[in-house]
């Protein structure tokens, strides 16, 4: 599972929490790519990628564009693209995301919410209610005729 800084957040500077380190508190921030092989005690929310080495451990809540977890996560994720979780990486936690990919020897315990790229391929609640609108005005139609 390769990574890919897509360029999707204007500022470019990356933010790395290294081994050793620990940060005790919320964070936000604005990096490209926000890496974490330290300790975090308190949720992440970054407009980019966060990715988490092996050695890394968030103790709260994640809100990213993309995960990729070789760590761990104990809390829910939130992911506007994708979430990878890598050979040993572990979320005790939901998750809610559009794609994810994950490695065998990976760990999930939580309820996992992907949601769907392209409705319009599977129809909307909405259609299926104009359908039986539709039938239905056709049968009435149908009974009309008779009388």
């Amino acid at each position: 599972m390769g990574r890919k800084n897509r360029g999707n957040v204007a500022n470019g500077e990356n933010t790395v929490i290294g081994a050793g380190t620990t940060v005790n508190g919320d964070i936000v921030a604005d990096s490209a790519i926000m890496r974490v092989d330290g300790q975090v005690n308190g949720g992440i929310t970054t407009k980019g990628d966060l990715v988490v080495g092996p050695s890394g451990v968030i103790n709260g809540n994640v809100t990213a564009s993309s995960l990729n977890l070789a760590g761990k996560v104990l809390g829910n994720v939130d992911a506007d693209n994708k979430v990878e979780i890598e050979a040993k990486g572990q979320i005790i936690g939901d998750i809610t995301t559009k794609l994810m990919a994950m490695d065998e020897t990976a760990v999930i315990k939580g309820n996992v919410n992907m949601e769907m790229l392209d409705k319009s391929a599977f129809g909307t609640d909405s259609d299926k209610k104009d359908d039986n609108k539709s039938n239905e005005s056709a049968e009435t139609a149908t009974d009309n005729s008779k009388e």
